[in-house]
């Protein structure tokens, strides 16, 4: 069996390693933050659509958090392969913007991933 190994150096959660995979739980994904390109931070990952036959993880749903966390949160689908996760940042990377979080955001998450791109 692999060596298993756990990073505390990133900010938050560590991340167990095995072998040469980097592995996290789904619960530690959720909540995580998502910034723009530029860094400042657009929401949080809400949750995220796993492809019931391959396993692999196709899109997560972003929700901006509403305003101040009193509701009216605005939730978006982004694909999985457009999030980079940057340690620096303890977060993810996505090129989604501000206004597209304004523009294209649903009042409900299950409308989110209902939403085509």
């Amino acid at each position: 069996m692999p060596e298993r190994e756990v990073d505390t150096t990133g900010p938050g959660a560590p991340i167990e390693t095995v072998g040469d995979h980097d592995l996290i739980a789904s619960d530690r994904v959720e909540g995580t933050s998502v910034h723009g390109t530029d860094g400042s931070k657009l929401g949080h990952v809400h949750n995220f659509m796993v492809n019931k036959r391959t396993g692999q993880v196709a899109h997560v749903i972003v929700s901006d958090g509403g305003f101040f966390g009193l509701g009216g949160s605005r939730y978006v689908r982004v694909p999985w392969a457009d999030l980079a996760y940057d340690p620096q940042l303890g977060g993810y990377v996505s090129h989604i913007t501000r206004e597209m979080m304004d523009e294209r955001g649903q009042i409900s998450a299950e409308d989110a991933e209902m939403q085509i791109w």
